[in-house]
């Protein structure tokens, strides 16, 4: 079966993007508006904490806002500010806060009614709890997933760019985090079913339910499925899951927090008064682009970045006439000084001491000419002498790690890790992706070179000519094999085991890579469905000593998992008791 694909996303956000990236600061607005809750509840269903999940997602969208002119096609940043509020949560929980029991959602059902009695809020608030604490056991990896998934919404590939991962990684992570809600949360053992346990369409079989296979697997799996039991019963657990998941109650922001939050971002779009009461605003303009650069001071860099101010009017009342306000700026009344485009022009020049020395509608008078006084009279006025400041040079570029990140072999989560950056640790930046999307610096724990993201850095120096540099290859992934599995019991052999002796169950796991578990499972004679006896964990080998049982027919099997997380599974064994013959 070919595998799907990742397709570009198609997002009604794009055109907010677009003009926020213009420098429009309500459009920004428009974004936070649109995405904030889906946001806020994912990293609440990550962190388990409310006040943390807040401060997160608000970290997570200024950040977006400093950033949102590094955004390139095709502008998905529905899947970006997830991955920044993603990245953020894991530093959260890596700075070992650990994953507490998920609060009580604000109510949104109301006093109960005809529609909806107690008894029934009482049951579906049971089963809500329920699903919550299964959440809560589940990895966090897994976790995430779960949730972009189930009640985000989002497609395969929105899911990889969130997570930074492959599109066949995301769609892994999707089904094993259901087979894992499903083990977790007691829906249904597969193998206590009867069916006999099927590896032909592995995580394919989310993917059909999502409807991500193209239409020519759809219909292979659509008929494996009917002559599979195995399968059907899976794909009702994986229903079930997805219904439950969906079904949790979002949670709702503190009173005031969006305000606050919103009051923070539309700060960042306007340009601070001048000091000494003037009443007047400086111009100024946001990077705007994707490379850090811009109008303004690095040292202005998280204020300013991606906005722009289209004009700023600058008006004082200078007298009264008939009926008409008459705005002007007067010269010869101060000192000028003005700088020269650096690199984008402040629309009016100021003065050392904040006042503005001329409006652009206004020219400056030449020598010789003469101007009218109040009293009628006609006065020489001198030229203001500009004074030319030379514009400053951007030194090297430079990546400041946001926190403890790491470095890797090339520029994507699937290369292997080869160094790192500890926090607010400064590597050179030699080069970049194409996409601007990773920084690739000098290693500072060791001679060469390494990727780091940089949604994980700040920048500072001439970013604007860092090259792009070419990636390495893709890694091919090492380990895809299942692990071979084999179980045998002892006694064994004419009339053995019989009723009286103990049986020695013997497991047997082999993988390129390594093992990391192993697991017997036995379904002894009278007994309706197998059960977990024993695991073994970092072995090649188990055993079990069981027994005795009563005379009958029963089964056992072992299932092993490799260090890649690739299951493997052993044939069923009857397990046949003897009776004693006395």
């Amino acid at each position: 079966m070919t595998k799907g694909k990742a397709s570009v996303p198609k997002d009604d956000l794009v055109p907010l993007v677009r003009r926020a990236q213009a420098g429009e600061g309500d459009a920004f607005t428009e974004l936070f508006h649109q995405m904030h809750r889906p946001v806020l509840n994912y990293i609440y269903r990550t962190v388990g904490d409310r006040q943390a999940a807040e401060d997160i997602t608000q970290d997570a969208f200024i950040r977006a806002h400093e950033r949102v002119g590094q955004l390139g096609p095709p502008w998905d940043f529905k899947s970006w500010v997830f991955r920044i509020a993603s990245n953020l949560a894991i530093d959260y929980l890596r700075q070992g806060k650990r994953f507490v029991d998920v609060e009580e959602p604000l109510d949104m059902g109301g006093p109960p009614t005809t529609q909806r009695p107690a008894e029934r809020q009482v049951q579906r608030g049971e089963a809500r709890e329920a699903v919550e604490a299964t959440l809560v056991l589940m990895p966090t990896k897994y976790r995430q997933a779960i949730v972009l998934r189930e009640i985000n919404g989002l497609a395969y590939g929105e899911v990889a760019s969130a997570l930074e991962c492959t599109y066949d990684n995301a769609r892994q992570l999707v089904h094993r985090a259901r087979l894992n809600f499903r083990e977790l949360h007691g829906i249904r053992l597969m193998a206590s079913s009867g069916a006999v346990k099927c590896r032909e369409l592995e995580d394919l079989l989310s993917a059909f339910g999502d409807g991500e296979l193209s239409a020519e697997d759809q219909r292979a799996v659509k008929r494996h499925i009917a002559t599979c039991a195995y399968c059907q019963e899976t794909e009702e657990d994986l229903k079930k899951v997805a219904a439950m998941v969906a079904g949790l109650v979002p949670i709702l922001p503190s009173p005031g927090w969006t305000e606050g939050v919103i009051e923070g971002i539309q700060s960042l779009n306007v340009p601070p008064a001048k000091p000494g009461g003037s009443g007047l605003e400086e111009t100024g303009e946001g990077t705007g682009g994707g490379t850090g650069g811009g109008g303004v001071g690095s040292n202005f860099k998280s204020l300013f970045s991606g906005g722009m101010w289209s004009k700023v009017v600058l008006a004082g009342a200078i007298g009264v006439a008939a009926g008409l306000v008459t705005v002007g700026i007067v010269f010869g009344m101060m000192d000028v000084t003005f700088t020269l485009p650096v690199p984008n022009p402040l629309s009016v020049p100021y003065s050392t001491d904040g006042e503005p020395t001329s409006s652009p509608s206004t020219p400056i008078p030449e020598e010789g000419v003469v101007l009218s006084t109040d009293d009628g009279s006609s006065a020489g006025v001198e030229p203001p002498t500009p004074t030319i400041e030379p514009a400053p040079t951007l030194g090297p570029a430079i990546a400041i790690a946001l926190g403890n990140s790491n470095c890797r072999y090339g520029p994507d989560n699937i290369y292997h890790i080869v160094g790192f950056l500890m926090k607010d640790e400064r590597a050179p930046i030699d080069g970049r992706n194409a996409e601007t999307t990773w920084w690739y610096t000098q290693r500072q724990d060791g001679p060469g070179h390494c990727w780091v993201a940089n949604y994980l850095t700040d920048e500072e120096g001439d970013i604007a000519s860092v090259p792009v540099v070419q990636a390495p290859p893709t890694p091919t992934p090492v380990d895809t094999e299942p692990p071979v599995v084999t179980i045998s019991n002892e006694p064994a052999g004419t009339q053995r085991p019989n009723e009286d002796d103990i049986v020695i169950f013997s497991a047997t796991a082999t993988d390129n890579f390594g093992i990391g578990k192993i697991e017997i499972w036995l379904q002894a004679p009278g007994e309706k469905l197998p059960a977990l006896v024993r695991t073994c964990v970092d072995t090649s080998t188990c055993s079990y000593l069981g027994g005795p049982y009563l005379p009958g027919t029963g089964m056992y099997y072992s299932a092993a998992t490799d260090l890649a997380g690739n299951e493997g599974t052993s044939s069923q064994n009857t397990l046949r008791i003897y009776a004693v013959v006395k």
